[in-house]
């Protein structure tokens, strides 16, 4: 079942407002039904998500809808994912749990994170049939300003993209906000949606990064994500990962048994997936460690045996390999 979380809606809904159609007209007037949920992370169907953006694309005279939308969207919107991001240790950590947990947001859209030379590119994609091609790019513009928005709140005001691709042709003039907005003027009419960010910052430590709240919220997403994404395999796996390996070491076969499947079966099926065992092992391991690492008051041996490892050294010989650097000396 695809859907969208209620709290995006709702700031669609904020941002209509600011241009004068109010409320009560969306219902009224244009026959859309605005559900009242007092949970900001329920679900709700998209296409009702996609009414309300093609009544926007159509009624508001202003090409850069989307930027009102992402003010409209605070570091509280979807509630504990929120705030869970916030606690990031660096933006590449943030950037890798937003594209791992963005599920918990909306089934219709997924965000996929590649590494280039000397930048890391965020790509958008939607499941065929989930919502109509004409606002895809407005539904992308939405989520990319939100993203970015949110990593400038992460106490990165001054950061920049490198570039951003919009498959939107642009129709108004005010190309200017964009340009103000993500520090490059973007490149409308592209073939793909794609914001780049150069590495230059990416891994610089963040004041709220390694508190005892990030890694609190990081086994509750973990937890929401294995109850709604029952299709997705390696999603569900990464999930008992991430929740169990600092109480206990996880063989393929326990994992494999714990969705009732046989080793051989499951191997098959990550593999149908494009992934294995091993690598989301280690996704979740390199995850938790940069969640624990930070702790002062934590040693590298008990990093290593929250994680999964026998002694530090092979943990710290795992975490250079993933990283290219060592972790933290004692």
């Amino acid at each position: 079942m695809k859907y969208t979380t209620y709290s995006g809606f709702q700031a669609i809904v904020r941002a209509m407002e600011h241009y004068g159609i109010a409320r009560e007209a969306v219902i009224d007037e244009h026959g859309i039904a605005l559900p009242e949920i007092a949970d900001s992370g329920q679900h709700i169907s998209p296409k009702l998500t996609e009414q309300l953006l093609r009544l926007a694309v159509t009624e508001i005279d202003d090409a850069a809808f989307p930027l009102k939308v992402a003010e409209f969207i605070s570091p509280s919107t979807f509630g504990e994912f929120s705030l869970g991001l916030l606690t990031s240790s660096s933006l590449r950590n943030f950037l890798t749990r937003l594209t791992k947990y963005y599920p918990y947001i909306a089934t219709t859209q997924k965000l996929r994170l590649v590494r280039g030379t000397d930048e890391v590119v965020l790509l958008s994609h939607f499941a065929e049939k989930s919502i109509d091609e004409d606002l895809r790019s407005v539904w992308t513009e939405v989520t990319l300003a939100f993203v970015f928005r949110f990593m400038r709140l992460m106490g990165r005001p001054d950061y920049k993209a490198s570039k951003i691709e919009l498959t939107r042709p642009f129709c108004g003039q005010d190309i200017a906000r964009y340009r103000d907005f993500f520090g490059v003027e973007p490149t409308f009419g592209a073939s793909r949606n794609a914001m780049h960010l150069p590495l230059a910052g990416l891994d610089e430590h963040l004041a709220n990064g390694g508190s005892e709240i990030a890694i609190e919220y990081e086994l509750r997403i973990a937890d929401k994500i294995s109850a709604i994404e029952d299709s997705n395999l390696p999603l569900r796996v990464h999930a008992l990962l991430v929740r169990e390996l600092p109480r206990q070491i996880l063989s393929k076969e326990i994992v494999a048994s714990h969705f009732a499947m046989s080793p051989k079966t499951f191997q098959n099926r990550l593999g149908e997936a494009g992934t294995s065992y091993q690598r989301l092992l280690d996704e979740a391991r390199r995850e938790l460690a940069e969640l624990y690492l930070p702790f002062p008051d934590i040693t590298l041996a008990e990093v290593a045996d929250l994680v999964g490892y026998s002694d530090a050294s092979n943990f710290c010989r795992a975490y250079k390999r993933w990283t290219g650097h060592v972790p933290r000396s004692d």
